[in-house]
């Protein structure tokens, strides 16, 4: 992807969890990831709640599909 020579591309991982849920998924593989109605989500890493195990493992083997976005910067 070629954004130009003075543009930065920062890819951003979306993290969501169920309103009734503490815990935070980012990996859009994961066998519990949340979809539907109630979700909250997030845009930078949360301060509270908990860390999915699943998605920290397919994060670490490299196997995480994720529903990111990215930037374009100047």
């Amino acid at each position: 992807m070629d954004f130009g020579d003075n543009k930065e591309v920062a890819f951003m991982v979306v993290y969501r969890r169920k309103e009734d849920s503490q815990t935070w998924h980012w990996c859009s593989n994961c066998s519990q990831y949340p979809t539907g109605q109630d979700i909250i989500k997030r845009q930078s890493r949360p301060e509270y709640g908990e860390f999915c195990n699943e998605c920290t493992v397919k994060e670490q083997t490299g196997d995480c599909k994720s529903d990111s976005f990215f930037s374009v910067r100047k």
